[in-house]
Formats: C-alpha cells, sequence, structure tokens
C-alpha cells in the first residue's frame, strides 16, 4: 500500500509508460512488506536490503546510482543519500546535486551499489521519477552482494596525512584504512608537484588529529589509482611492529584473569565504539583479539583514552599504542589478528592497583600498598631488629611525631609512596618501601624480614620492586628514571645482593655504588658566619658543573643524575614534588649550597629537609656534603654545618660526607660508612640478569 506525502524533493517526469503522470512536489513511501523465501548465496532479500539502506540513513552514509550511456556504453555515477525506506520504493537524494541529469533516451538507469563493510551490495534497481534533487527507485526483489576485501574498511574524517620523502613533505588526508593498508587523498593544489613522489621508495605516514599525533611510520606505496584533481594512494605499513621502547629480555609476567576484562576506547581515527576482549595483561601492556574481517587496530596506532573494565567491577584509563599485530588461524580456519597494546601513561595509583592485582595472581602472600595495621608494622619493625637499640635511641625522643608521620605515610595512597609486603595469615613476614624522593628518583628503604619464619622472603622483596620498577618506570607519570638505596657495607643480605649487582654488571652509567662517611652534628649554638675569605651561598649553574667534572673523574657514576645535583640552564622548577608531599600533610624541602673561599668552590652541601624519621635512619631530612677541594679545613666544613642547622628542627642532625677518603684523611671520626646504590632504569636487563646470578 502506497502513501504519498507533499515533498518538494521530487520534480520531474515519470519513466515508462505506465508512469507519465509527473510526480511533481510528492514523495513516496512504501510500507507494503511481504515474506520472502529464503534467498540463493551472495543474494539478499528486499526486506533485509530494506533495513541495511535504513541503517545507511541513520549513519548518514550515501549509496551509489548508476547510468550507462547506451550509445558509448559509458558508466556515470552519482552518491545520494537514502532516505527512509517501507517497502520497495526508495528515494535517494544527492549528496553533490549534479546539475542537468542525464537525458532518459540516452542513458540508462543500472541500479544502486554500496559498500558494507566487507562486501558490495548491487541492486537492478528501476527509476519511478528523477529530479535535480534526488531520484526515486523501485527495488528488486533481491540484491547481489560481492565479497570485496578480507577486512573491511573505514572510513576517516578530519583526520591529516602528511607523507614525508627524499626531504619533501606531501600534504593529504586520510580516506579510509583496515589494519594493513592505508588510502591517503592528497589534492591536486597542494604546494607540492605530484611528480616529486617517487612510487618506488618508502615513505614516512604521519597521521594526526585536531590534538596529537596518532601515528608515524615507514609506509611502501602499493596502489596509485590516480584521478585529474587527486591523488589517490594506497600505502601499506613496512612493519607489522613498532618499538616503542628499547627491547629488553626480560619482559613483564603476563596474566590471565577469569572473567577477562574488556578494553573500551573510541577509534582515534573513526570515532567509533571499539570494545575487545583481553587475551592476558601485564603491568605494561595488554592483548587482544579481533576478527580479521573486521580488524580495526595497526601497529602504530596511538589510543589517547583506553578503558580497561574488570567485569564493571572497576574501570582504569590510560594512554596507550598498539605495538603489534599478528594474524593467526583459528582450529576453524578462520584468521584473526592479536593485537598487542602498550600503556603510554597511567595515573600512579591506578597502576598500582592493576599491578596489586597481577601480582596477587602470581603469588597471593605478595602485596603492594594493601591496607596495614601500623601497630602492627612497627611490632614487625622491633622485632626482626630493622630497629636496633642504638636507632632506636635517635628516634625515640620524637616517638609521637613518628607515629603521625607513618599514619601519613602509609594510609595516603599517595604516588610518591610505595610498600610492599609477604603476608601470611595476616601477619607481616617481610616489608620493602619506597619513595619519590628525588625528581626522577625512588628511594628503596626498610627492607627487613622475619627470616626465622621463612627464609627468601627478603629476595621475595626484592624480586617484587624489582618487577614493580620494570613495569612502572616507562610511564610518563612515574617519574622513575633512577633507584637508589642506601645500605650498610656491614649489611651482608644488602651488600651481597645491591653491591653483587653493581659489580657484576661492571658499567657505571648502568649502576655504580659510592660511599659515603655517616655521622650526626649535635645542635649547638648556631654560628650565623665563616671566618675570613669564605663563604656559604645558594649553588649556582658553574658550582654544579665543577661538581659533576669532580665527580665524573673520582667516580663516573650516577650519583650526581640520581641526586637530581645535574647543572641545568635554565634551572628547571623542582617545586612540583614538593607539593606532592603537601598534598599528604608531609615536608619535602630542597636546598643546595656552595661553600667557597673567595671565588674557588672548595664543597657542596645539599640540604634535604623532611619529616623527622621519614625514613628511620633519617637519610631523607640531613645535610650532604660533596667536598671538591680534598684540602678544604675540616673545621671549615664543621662550621658550615653549624650555619646550616638553622633548618632543622632536631638536637641531632645527620650528615653524609662524600668521599669517604676526605674524612678518613682529616681525622673526622664518624659512626659508619654507608653505601649509596643507584640504578638506571633503562639497564633493567643488566640487573635482572646479575641479581638472578646471586640468588
Amino acid at each position: 500500500m502506497d502513501y504519498i506525502r507533499n515533498s518538494s524533493t521530487l520534480n520531474a517526469a515519470v519513466e515508462g509508460k505506465k508512469e507519465k503522470a509527473a510526480l511533481s512536489n510528492r514523495r513516496l513511501i512504501d510500507s507494503d512488506f511481504e515474506s520472502e523465501p529464503p534467498g540463493k548465496p551472495g543474494s539478499i532479500g528486499r526486506n533485509k536490503l530494506v533495513n541495511i539502506l535504513n541503517l545507511r540513513h541513520f549513519r548518514n552514509q550515501t549509496v551509489q546510482i548508476h547510468f550507462q550511456d547506451e550509445g558509448t556504453l559509458r558508466n556515470l555515477s552519482f552518491e545520494a543519500i537514502p532516505q527512509p525506506c517501507f517497502g520497495k520504493h526508495l528515494v535517494c537524494l544527492w549528496k553533490n546535486p549534479p546539475g542537468a541529469l542525464p537525458k532518459t533516451d540516452k542513458y540508462r538507469l543500472t541500479g544502486l551499489s554500496f559498500s558494507n563493510g566487507t562486501e558490495l551490495i548491487h541492486a537492478d534497481a528501476l527509476s519511478r521519477a528523477a529530479s535535480s534533487r534526488g531520484i526515486c527507485l523501485t527495488l528488486p526483489g533481491s540484491a547481489v552482494s560481492h565479497s570485496l576485501r578480507v577486512s573491511a574498511r573505514y572510513k576517516c574524517e578530519s583526520i591529516h596525512a602528511r607523507m614525508l620523502q627524499n626531504g619533501v613533505v606531501f600534504e593529504g588526508l586520510l580516506k579510509d584504512f583496515n589494519f594493513s593498508a592505508f588510502c591517503v587523498m592528497i589534492p591536486s593544489a597542494g604546494e607540492t608537484p605530484f611528480q616529486w613522489l617517487n612510487y618506488s621508495n618508502n615513505l614516512t605516514l604521519i597521521l594526526k588529529s585536531e590534538e596529537e599525533t596518532l601515528y608515524s611510520g615507514e609506509c611502501r606505496i602499493i596502489e596509485n589509482p590516480g584521478k585529474r584533481d587527486e591523488k589517490e594512494l594506497v600505502i601499506e605499513p613496512v612493519n607489522d611492529t613498532v618499538q616503542r621502547f628499547s627491547p629488553r629480555i626480560y619482559r613483564s609476567k603476563r596474566v590471565s584473569f577469569t572473567p577477562a576484562p574488556d578494553i573500551i576506547f573510541t577509534h582515534p581515527l573513526t570515532g567509533g565504539h571499539v570494545s575487545l576482549k583481553a587475551i592476558d595483561i601485564s603491568g605494561a601492556g595488554i592483548s587482544v583479539e579481533e576478527s580479521r574481517e573486521n580488524a580495526g587496530l595497526f601497529a602504530g596506532l596511538i589510543l589517547p583514552e583506553m578503558t580497561i573494565n574488570f567485569a564493571s567491577a572497576f574501570n582504569i584509563q590510560c594512554k596507550a599504542q598498539v605495538a603489534y599485530t599478528r594474524v593467526l588461524k583459528t582450529q576453524q580456519g578462520k584468521e584473526k589478528v592479536k593485537c598487542g597494546i602498550a600503556f603510554l601513561d597511567m595515573e600512579p595509583n591506578q597502576h598500582m592497583r592493576l599491578l596489586s592485582m597481577i601480582h596477587q595472581a602470581e603469588n597471593s602472600h605478595l602485596y603492594i600498598c594493601n591496607p596495614v595495621d601500623i601497630d602492627s608494622l612497627w611490632g614487625f619493625f622491633f622485632e626482626t631488629g630493622f630497629i636496633y637499640p642504638r636507632k632506636y635511641a635517635f628516634i625515640q625522643p620524637y616517638k609521637e611525631e613518628v607515629k603521625k608521620t607513618y599514619e601519613k605515610l602509609y594510609n595516603s595512597q599517595s604516588p610518591i609512596a610505595r610498600y610492599f609486603t609477604w603476608q601470611q595469615n595476616g601477619t607481616i613476614l617481610a616489608h620493602l618501601a619506597m619513595l619519590r624522593f628525588y625528581e626522577k628518583t625512588w628511594l628503596i628503604h626498610h627492607l627487613a624480614s622475619r627470616t626465622e619464619r621463612r627464609a627468601g622472603t627478603g629476595i621475595d622483596m626484592i624480586d617484587q620492586v624489582g618487577e614493580f620498577a620494570y613495569e612502572t618506570h616507562r610511564l610518563a607519570s612515574s617519574q622513575m628514571s633512577y633507584m637508589i638505596c642506601y645500605y650498610r657495607p656491614a649489611n651482608r643480605f644488602s651488600a651481597h645482593f645491591f653491591g653483587g649487582v653493581a659489580k657484576n654488571i661492571k658499567n657505571l652509567h648502568a649502576c655504580s655504588v659510592d660511599e659515603f662517611a655517616y655521622y650526626h652534628s649535635r645542635a649547638g649554638n648556631v654560628n650565623t658566619s665563616l671566618p675570613g675569605q669564605w663563604s656559604l651561598s645558594k649553588a649556582e649553574y658553574h658550582d654544579l658543573c665543577e661538581l659533576k667534572e669532580f665527580y665524573d673523574q673520582r667516580s663516573g657514576g650516577l650519583m650526581i643524575k640520581a641526586l637530581d645535583l645535574i647543572p641545568e640552564k635554565p634551572v628547571r622548577n623542582r617545586s612540583d614534588l614538593s607539593e606532592r608531599y603537601h598534598e599528604i600533610g608531609l615536608r619535602r624541602e630542597r636546598r643546595v649550597f656552595t661553600l667557597r673561599k673567595q671565588d674557588r668552590v672548595k664543597a657542596v652541601i645539599m640540604a634535604n629537609i623532611s619529616d623527622f624519621a621519614l625514613n628511620l635512619s633519617d637519610l631523607t631530612n640531613c645535610l650532604s656534603i660533596f667536598v671538591i677541594d680534598q684540602e678544604t679545613p675540616y673545621d671549615i666544613v664543621r662550621q658550615a654545618v653549624s650555619v646550616l642547622q638553622e633548618y632543622y628542627a632536631a638536637s641531632k642532625i645527620p650528615v653524609l660526607i662524600y668521599p669517604l677518603s676526605y674524612a678518613e684523611n682529616t681525622g673526622r671520626r664518624y659512626e659508619r660508612v654507608y653505601s649509596l646504590w643507584a640504578m638506571n632504569m633503562q639497564y633493567t636487563d643488566e640487573f635482572f640478569k646479575s641479581y638472578n646470578a646471586l640468588k
């Protein structure tokens, strides 16, 4: 049954002998549906065709209307927008009105077609009416579906494509893509002539949205359809893998969860919603699978906002990049595409939450930043001897202040602090903590274990912090370029593992150990001046240059970099880290001074000022003195310490002196020696290889 409604869209004569009356100002809508028998393979019944056409209208997609010159057999096509269809009649409006329409006595309608993912659908429709605005068609009883390609192509809008080849830049737009190839349009009005493009050479393709770069990679040209007013280049990536990070032998451990999480994101090139089931996941990335025919991910694609959904219980947001794609065959002979996705950045506490789940899946006794009863933790420190009598004598006058500090530190879930425990039936058997105490450096401290209850828990702690650091340091927000640890050479466990790693690596750019003399300076009458030609002032760029030169000649290790004493111009603002401490009610400040005689640099002194016993040896609340001129009188150094006592409230101030030989040669009595172990996180393979050899 046909319904006729007024419209200004069609205004033309009706073709055929039976349709001679004009359909001016009319729009035909048919609601006559009939049941249809099962179609032949490759055919689509009218009812299904109508549903597909309505979906294209819903998505603002177009169809192609085809004509043929009956004299020359020349084919002509117009792009049109299908209108809602309710039966056998379809109205289409020209997307770009063609002006003068083909004369019906010369051109014959041959049908309509459109691409539907991996297939081309063609229908031998008949014309009922046509005008400069559109056309009304009678749909056939069935249409034909032809397979186009193995993988669907996805259309893009507003994705800028830049191609670089031999120093020449070609600007264009990404028309469509699939996981293995791109179609790029280069307008003829571009600044670079087409003739400069060498089709036999590879080029670099950069895809950008208005906000950011989404892809960059080497590609080869595989097809050049060629048009008069523009170039359409089909290009494919040379590699199916991108090396975002330097290759490593030791890899993150991947686990599979039940139920498996989903990754959800808006495709950066199409704007479409994507949801894929994860195969496995680690702290560094996740792998998923797509069907070959619908694959839309390719190596190098950046996903600015991706969500990992764990059964709708909680979500983790991150920025990621597709690291590789692999075409695999299932047992049923079908092809699928496996994609590895690397995390580029993630909010630190969300990453910590993810790692907690992964570590628990591997060893149910290992915990990261789980709620801890602080009173039980203090019991653990005393019972394991981590707080020995001499250390307790140092902190006991301030015990209430120390308790408050640790309540803040362990209950804040701050991104500047991490702690690891090995627990059995709620009892802590081993503990290790980390602090981000310098801009890009994390301090390992508080390593202790109940060896009488279970052997090997201390080693498990180092294993755990090693895996944590490996999976964390690549994230931009982690600020983890270096790890450091102060230990006493007399401590056999620490000397064996930390010292042993440095000894086995034999590369000072990867791992180094430097020794300090450690003692306490008692607060007395503060002396605010130095004698004669001596002065103490804020360290300048050239002072730090002298310190670096001295250290490089004497040691050549990582200490200056790890302690953030590298000279820089201009000097970076380093207040951000102190603000992170302030957010949880803690104090962390740093001041760097130069001790001079006249204009000669004699020593650089770093004053770290933090809450008392933030580190129980108070190495985060002390003076570190780097003596450049070994002839500097110790009395002058001691007087400089006295001047700087005004920054500290405690009656005893911890002091570290480097190099150790200075304290020995000047006869300065010190309480113990501390070794500063520093590790460059770019050398994790060397760390794990050396560490595993020591177990």
